[in-house]
C-alpha cells in the first residue's frame, strides 16, 4: 500500500527491482532513498543488462538525479526550442578517428534525420542554455532470422568538448522517458565509425563484457561489418526519359519491389501500401501547413517506368541540407566538409537490374545539382546492381554493427540510411 506523508504519496519500491538490488547486495535503506529522491523505476533498474547496479551505482544515481532536478544541471526530453543549441553541442563533440577529427554539423534543421525515424526518444543534459549530452533511441518492429521482432536502435550519444571526462555520457542515458516512449525490445543495436576505438574503450570502461556477443576482429571496433556505397556526384545534361516522379497510384507495384529486393534480410520491415504512404506523406494526412519542416517526402520519390510497368523506384534524401561532416587531418590542419544524399524506400524487378542501375545513375545526377559531393547507396546485398555501378567509381564507408544478443542472431543486415 501507499504510504502517505503531509505532501505527497511515496510509492514503494515495486518487488521485482527490489528482488533484483537485493541479489546485487543493495541494502533496502539505499532503493528507498532513490525512490524517495524521485528516481523512476525504468531508470533505476532498466539497465540492469549492462549497469552494475550495485551499492556505489546506486548512489551515483541519486547524486545524478539531485544535479538534474535541483542543481547545476537539467535532465529532459529536447524539444524544438533547442535547435540551436543542439547544433551547438554536435559542432562542439568532434569524433577522433586515428589521424583525424570528425565532426558532424545539423543544421539548419537539427533534428532532421530523427523526424524521418519517428517515434525517437531524444535526451539531453542541459548546462544553462548549453545542451552538454545527448543521447537517443529509435524503437523500431523489424525482421530478424524471418521472425518479427522490436528492437531499439541506440544513437546520437554527444557531450560536449568542453565537458568530457565528467561522466555525462554514462548519465545522459539514465534519464527516465516520457511514458508512452518507453516500450519493450528484444535488444538494442548500434553503429559505430570504423576505427572509432575511443567508443569502444569508454563501453568497455563501464562494461567489461559489453562486446562479448559481437564479432571482434583484429585491428578494427567490434561488430559486423556494413558497407555503403558512396557514388559520386555527376553532370549530366539530361535525365533518363523513364525516370518519373512517383504517384499514389504507382504504391502497389512499388511495395511489391521493395519487399522483393530486401526480403529476408534482418532488421527490413516489410513494406504495406498504407506504410510507404505514410513515410512519403510524412505522417500527415490532408492538406499540409507549410510551417512544418519537410525533409524527405513525395517530391524525393522517383519510379523507372517501361512498357507502363514500373521496374524500379527509390527515394533521394536530401541529407546534406540538414547533415554534414567536417574532417580534418589533425597533423596537418587541413579539412574538408562533406554533403551527400542517401537512397531510401527502394526496389526493383527481379533480373531488372538495368532499371535501378539507371535511376541510381539519375539520381547521381540530382545529387550534382543540388550541390552535394555524392549519392549513399547501401548495395551490400545487391552485388549485381552493384556491378552495373562500377563505371561511375563509387568509394565504400564501412561501419560495424553491434548487436549485444546472442539469438536472435543478427547476420545479413538490410542498411536503412535513415539510422545511419
Amino acid at each position: 500500500m501507499p504510504k502517505r506523508t503531509r505532501d505527497r504519496v511515496e510509492i514503494e519500491a515495486p518487488p521485482e527491482p527490489r528482488a533484483l538490488l537485493r541479489s546485487r547486495d543493495v541494502p533496502d535503506e539505499l532503493v528507498d532513498r532513490a525512490h524517495a529522491a524521485g528516481i523512476a523505476v525504468g531508470s533505476l533498474w532498466g539497465w540492469s543488462g549492462w549497469r552494475k547496479l550495485d551499492a556505489a551505482d546506486i548512489e551515483r544515481q541519486i547524486v545524478w538525479h539531485r544535479r538534474f532536478t535541483t542543481g547545476d544541471l537539467r535532465a529532459r526530453e529536447v524539444t524544438e526550442a533547442d535547435s540551436a543549441a543542439f547544433c551547438d553541442l554536435w559542432e562542439n563533440s568532434p569524433e577522433e578517428i586515428g589521424d583525424l577529427e570528425i565532426t558532424v554539423l545539423r543544421g539548419p534543421d537539427a533534428f532532421a534525420q530523427f523526424r524521418l525515424q519517428k517515434g525517437v526518444h531524444l535526451q539531453v543534459i542541459a548546462d544553462g542554455n548549453v545542451i552538454v549530452a545527448s543521447c537517443g533511441w529509435s524503437r523500431r518492429n523489424v525482421l530478424i532470422a524471418g521472425q518479427r521482432h522490436s528492437v531499439r536502435y541506440g544513437q546520437a550519444l554527444r557531450v560536449h568538448q568542453d565537458y568530457r571526462r565528467q561522466g555525462l555520457g554514462d548519465a545522459v542515458r539514465m534519464i527516465a522517458g516520457a511514458m508512452n516512449e518507453v516500450s519493450p525490445s528484444v535488444g538494442q543495436y548500434d553503429i559505430m565509425r570504423s576505427g572509432n576505438f575511443a567508443v569502444v574503450g569508454w563501453w568497455k570502461k563501464y562494461v567489461p563484457d559489453f562486446f562479448e556477443s559481437t564479432p571482434q576482429r583484429e585491428g578494427e571496433v567490434p561488430g559486423l561489418p556494413i558497407s555503403v556505397s558512396q557514388i559520386p556526384a555527376v553532370t549530366r545534361g539530361s535525365t533518363s526519359p523513364c525516370v518519373r516522379p512517383g504517384r499514389r497510384e504507382d504504391l502497389a507495384q512499388c511495395v511489391a519491389l521493395i519487399n522483393r529486393t530486401h526480403g529476408g534480410l534482418d532488421l527490413f520491415r516489410p513494406h504495406t501500401e498504407e506504410y510507404l504512404e505514410s513515410q512519403l506523406d510524412e505522417g500527415y494526412w490532408g492538406d499540409r501547413q507549410p510551417r512544418y519542416p519537410t525533409v524527405y517526402g513525395w517530391r524525393d520519390f522517383f519510379v523507372f517506368e517501361t512498357a507502363g510497368r514500373v521496374r524500379a523506384c527509390a527515394g533521394l534524401w536530401d541529407r546534406g541540407r540538414d547533415l554534414r561532416e567536417r574532417i580534418r587531418d589533425k597533423k596537418s590542419g587541413r579539412e574538408r566538409t562533406l554533403a551527400g544524399t542517401a537512397l531510401l524506400d527502394w526496389g526493383y524487378a527481379e533480373g531488372a537490374e538495368d532499371a535501378p542501375a539507371e535511376l541510381v545513375a539519375d539520381f547521381a545526377a540530382r545529387t550534382h545539382a543540388l550541390g552535394r559531393d555524392f549519392l549513399s547507396a547501401p548495395l551490400d546485398h545487391a552485388p549485381e546492381l552493384a556491378k552495373k555501378l562500377e563505371s561511375l567509381e563509387p568509394g565504400v564507408e564501412t561501419r560495424y554493427l553491434r548487436w549485444g544478443n546472442p539469438s536472435p542472431k543478427i547476420t545479413r543486415p538490410y542498411t536503412d540510411l535513415r539510422w545511419w
